[in-house]
């Protein structure tokens, strides 16, 4: 029997003491993608489970992130279409004016909404739910603290942390909340800015880049590494870089942010690099990434393991406490060195945390075993053209001196996307070349993200290169593309 501090072997559940009885089978802390999932899917298979969570049901990604955000981002390219191509679809339109209030209050009711929906489904599923935060005291043991103060401890079999995860600021520059702001503020700011600096290229600076271009406020993107959207395939990020440019966006790649001021009238970048200078603006958007909500989680006093700042698991979720599990965006994986996945950082995705939370409590109730293979793990970015990616670009795959062949096929050569007026773009396929094993897939375009589940799926079930090519595509439609990609490979592409 493992005891208070022993760790369960190979992340199992270590048996609950003899005669000991809890309140609860799962307490999860965090109410956010894997914290809600797991709680519904406990309540699902029978558990008595409470959540805990200190402000909004669906946490950052209903309420500030994924969701909202995808709500500006299709009103902002509602807008950009009529001003930009209402006259060549024979339509003729006065002066388009926006009501930015009324865009950000349309987002903010589709998360309150969606918020709701979760309580509901929280009530169909007797999952218990309590507001406030989450403090582990001990294995199985969990203190609950409300707004006004009050406490009170519970107790549980299991204990799953699903705290999730915050913006991280740029060093020595600190939000303000006003001239200096996160994700958060930038999708409910006061008034629309005349001029935006975002700081940071990455999904979300991206995605913001594309909302407020389309609203007609002048951005300036900065990043620092070479190319925007470092983490996709050099080719997708040119194009999107391309389009970008074309808008009137200030793309400014492998140029450092060396100081952030607050002016009397905004603030003031002072740049470095490849595209230096100094940009005055009246607000900046800090997008460089995210770090782990462990502050008041009760790691030191509960003598629960971090690195880097974020939860440490291993593959199976398990803490270096009994019974103790977290997943999603607080957690930093650990696996052994001789593993195919050693070193890998996790991916800070809503579709990942949700995965960790089915699987993790499958496994507690004996009814699941599966694993998640984090080298494949789908991204998308909803920028317009959106991006979608799975897997090795081309790039990490020639660094690791794989064999591959590589088929690539433009929208441009796709009626679908033409009738749409949307050729921007592409289907990027990489193939190993002895066995045609899916290796990556790498997408810029219109509506590429619901192009990329055909991809997961014939990834997961080991589908080659012959095989996507001979799944016959319905005509006309954008999937075309993806086999046509597969036949470009070797040159049995129709279309060009």
């Amino acid at each position: 029997m493992a005891t208070a501090t022993s760790k369960p072997a190979g992340g199992a559940p270590a048996p609950a003491g003899a005669g000991k009885a809890f309140e609860f089978d799962i307490i999860v802390i965090g109410g956010g993608p894997a914290g809600y999932a797991a709680a519904i899917r406990a309540g699902q298979v029978g558990k008595r489970v409470l959540c805990v969570e200190r402000e909004s049901l669906g946490g950052t990604c209903l309420n500030w992130g994924c969701i909202p955000t995808k709500a500006l981002l299709e009103d902002g390219e509602f807008v950009r279409r009529i001003r930009t191509e209402a006259a060549d679809r024979g339509v003729t339109v006065g002066k388009v004016t926006v009501d930015f209030a009324k865009i950000i209050g349309r987002s903010r009711g589709i998360a309150e909404k969606l918020s709701k929906g979760i309580a509901h489904l929280f009530a169909k599923y007797q999952v218990k739910h309590e507001m406030g935060t989450g403090r582990l005291l001990a294995p199985g043991r969990v203190r609950i603290q409300d707004a006004s103060g009050s406490k009170k401890d519970v107790t549980a079999e299991h204990v799953i942390i699903a705290t999730g995860a915050r913006p991280t600021p740029l060093p020595g520059v600190e939000f303000d909340g006003v001239k200096i702001i996160a994700s958060r503020q930038a999708m409910m700011l006061p008034t629309q800015p005349k001029k935006l600096a975002i700081i940071g290229a990455g999904a979300i600076g991206c995605e913001f880049a594309d909302f407020y271009n389309a609203l007609g406020t002048e951005v300036v993107l900065v990043e620092m590494l070479e190319h925007i959207l470092p983490i996709e395939d050099d080719d997708v990020a040119v194009v999107l870089n391309r389009v970008f440019t074309g808008r009137g966006i200030d793309v400014r790649t492998g140029t450092r942010t060396d100081k952030v001021e607050s002016t009397a009238t905004g603030v003031r970048l002072t740049l470095s690099g490849a595209k230096p200078g100094v940009v005055d603006a009246d607000v900046v958007l800090i997008a460089i990434g995210v770090s782990g909500n462990t502050e008041g989680l009760g790691a030191a006093e509960a003598k629960l393991e971090l690195l880097r700042g974020r939860v440490k698991v291993n593959g199976q979720f398990a803490t270096n406490l009994p019974n103790v599990w977290a997943i999603g965006d607080c957690v930093a994986l650990d696996f052994p060195a001789d593993s195919p996945m050693a070193g890998l950082r996790h991916p800070d995705l809503a579709h990942v945390a949700h995965h960790e939370a089915v699987l993790l409590v499958d496994r507690l109730a004996g009814v699941g075993n599966e694993t998640i293979d984090y080298r494949q793990i789908p991204g998308c970015t909803y920028t317009h053209p959106q991006v979608a990616s799975m897997g090795l670009t081309e790039k990490r795959a020639r660094e690791q001196n794989r064999q591959i062949r590589i088929g690539k096929f433009p929208f441009a050569a796709s009626g679908r996307a033409l009738a749409a007026g949307e050729s921007d773009g592409f289907v990027k396929l990489i193939f190993d070349a002895k066995y045609g094993e899916l290796l990556g897939a790498h997408m810029v375009g219109q509506d590429v993200t619901e192009l990329l589940a055909e991809l997961v799926l014939a990834r997961k079930l080991e589908a080659t290169e012959h095989e996507i090519l001979s799944a016959m595509h319905p005509h006309p439609t954008m999937s075309e593309a993806v086999m046509e990609a597969a036949g470009a490979a070797d040159g049995r592409a129709i279309h060009i």
